[in-house]
C-alpha cells in the first residue's frame, strides 16, 4: 500500500514537472491556448439554443471596438435550428485563428444564448479587409479571420425576411 502511494506520488510529480516544462515553451503555450480557445468556442456553440447577430451603424457607434449593445441595432438575425447552426460552423472552415487583436471596429455583435442566458459575446469587424472579416472574442484575446462571402451567405440564409 505504501509502495503504491509512493509510486502515485512519483508519477504525479513527473506529470507536474512535464506540464511546467512544456508550458515554458512558447510554441507549446500557443498550442495549448489554441486548444483551450477552440474548445471553449465550440463548447459555447454546442450549448447555445440560439445565436443572435445584431448589425449596428458604425457612424452611430463611433467605430467602437466593443460595448455597442446599448445602441439600437439596424437589423437583427437569429439562428435557431440545427441547419442554421451547421451553416454557422461552416463559416469557420479554413478560418485563420489569431491571437490578441487590437482595435477592430465592431459592426456586428454575436450573442450566444441558451434560452435567456448569454453564454458568450463576440464582435465582427467587416471593414478591416475587403474580402475577409474578423470575428473576435469580446475580450480581444483571440479572433477568427473568415471569408466575407461565407459570412454574407450565412446572414442571407438566416435573414428573417426569407
Amino acid at each position: 500500500m505504501k509502495n503504491t502511494a509512493n509510486s502515485m506520488k512519483k508519477i504525479f510529480v513527473l506529470i507536474l514537472i512535464s506540464i511546467i516544462f512544456l508550458s515554458c515553451s512558447s510554441k507549446t503555450q500557443s498550442a495549448l491556448e489554441n486548444i483551450i480557445d477552440n474548445f471553449s468556442f465550440n463548447n459555447t456553440i454546442s450549448n447555445s439554443t440560439e445565436i443572435i447577430i445584431k448589425l449596428y451603424d458604425s457612424e452611430e457607434t463611433g467605430r467602437k471596438t466593443s460595448n455597442i449593445e446599448h445602441f439600437t441595432p439596424k437589423k437583427e438575425f437569429k439562428a435557431t435550428n440545427k441547419k442554421q447552426f451547421e451553416s454557422f460552423n461552416n463559416i469557420f472552415s479554413n478560418a485563420e485563428k489569431t491571437g490578441y487583436c487590437c482595435c477592430p471596429t465592431a459592426i456586428y455583435s454575436i450573442h450566444f444564448m441558451n434560452k435567456k442566458e448569454t453564454l458568450d459575446l463576440f464582435y465582427v469587424d467587416t471593414i478591416e479587409s475587403k474580402d475577409k472579416i474578423r470575428i473576435y472574442e469580446a475580450g480581444f484575446q483571440y479572433s477568427y479571420i473568415v471569408e466575407k462571402k461565407k459570412w454574407k451567405n450565412f446572414l442571407d440564409e438566416i435573414d428573417n425576411r426569407h
